[in-house]
């Protein structure tokens, strides 16, 4: 017999392996006061499936709204409707805590057609592709800097005007980031591209910014999420100093960096938005054939409202 069971800090360490390593730091500190809900399903004991979601109060009204950050059942236990119990278990669970909305992100791949599957029997939104996931190794960036990159990289360098430079974000002055600080405060954009996320992962050796003669108007700043992978995760110039051009020179040198100063780092990833049109088209036009894999991800809402 299948049994459904909100997890508590004690019996959530049990589950650990059936969410992302990212995550299991929250089933670690499952307490009361965290707005997180794990909700497990085992058979004689063992853990066979979990599904974990986060909430918080909108910023800008009272409504509560919730994510679902991973679902997961054991490949031998799928097609026995486990999944769409968790979720349906999870829904009401997030709406008896005040939610009006759950939303649910996810990564095309070849399980996507059965989440789909129960999604859409679950009444949730079409799904909508949001972003391009892209995932390259050492060995195929290589393959792009000679001498592919290396040639647009001097096509775009010799475009930039001499008021623009562009250095590393680890020569930073404390000047600076008081500044983009501020901006912070009142720029929309700088604050959806905050070059200071995750600020203790920031990888120094190919993070780097933009000056317009002494203004910081950009940035590319990347993470080192594990020893071998490296993630670009901020790529942000102000419109009014773009063209694209900019933007592309800042990962393109980036890119170059990791290829011949970090050998050890042998993946790459980073994610576009999918309503970014002119990157998007830079991404298939130059980098795909250098690229292991681009995948989609996707959206989809359900409201909780009664």
């Amino acid at each position: 017999m299948h049994n459904l069971t909100i997890l508590e800090q004690d019996t959530a360490v049990n589950y650990e392996e059936l969410t992302y390593p990212y995550y299991r730091r929250l089933l670690q500190e499952l307490t009361p006061e965290k707005s997180v809900v794990a909700i497990g399903v085992e058979l004689e004991s063992e853990p066979i499936g979990l599904i974990l979601a986060t909430y918080w109060n909108s910023s800008d009204d009272s409504t509560i709204y919730a994510k679902i950050l991973s679902l997961f059942v054991v490949p031998s236990y799928r097609c026995q409707g486990l999944g769409k119990a968790l979720l349906g278990r999870m829904e009401t669970e997030l709406q008896s805590r005040g939610c009006s909305e759950v939303s649910l992100s996810y990564l095309e791949s070849p399980n996507s057609p059965t989440l789909e599957k129960i999604l859409n029997q679950s009444n949730w939104t079409a799904p909508n592709a949001t972003a391009l996931i892209c995932y390259a190794t050492r060995v195929k960036l290589k393959q792009a800097s000679q001498p592919h990159l290396i040639e647009y990289l001097e096509k775009l360098e010799k475009k930039l005007p001499p008021s623009y430079t562009i250095f590393f974000w680890r020569d930073l002055t404390a000047q600076e980031r008081e500044a983009i600080e501020s901006q912070k405060q009142i720029d929309t954009l700088v604050r959806r591209f905050n070059p200071f996320t995750e600020e203790s992962k920031i990888e120094p050796l190919n993070s780097l910014g933009l000056r317009y003669q002494d203004r910081i108007i950009g940035w590319m700043i990347t993470h080192r999420t594990a020893p071998d992978t490296i993630r670009y995760t901020q790529l942000f110039v102000e419109p009014d100093f773009q063209p694209l051009s900019r933007s592309i020179l800042m990962l393109v040198k980036s890119i170059l960096i990791h290829v011949e100063k970090a050998p050890e780092a042998t993946k790459a990833t980073w994610r576009t938005e999918i309503n970014n049109l002119p990157m998007v088209n830079f991404i298939y036009r130059r980098l795909a054939p250098y690229l292991d894999e681009i995948r989609k991800s996707f959206l989809t809402t359900k409201s909780l409202k009664a």
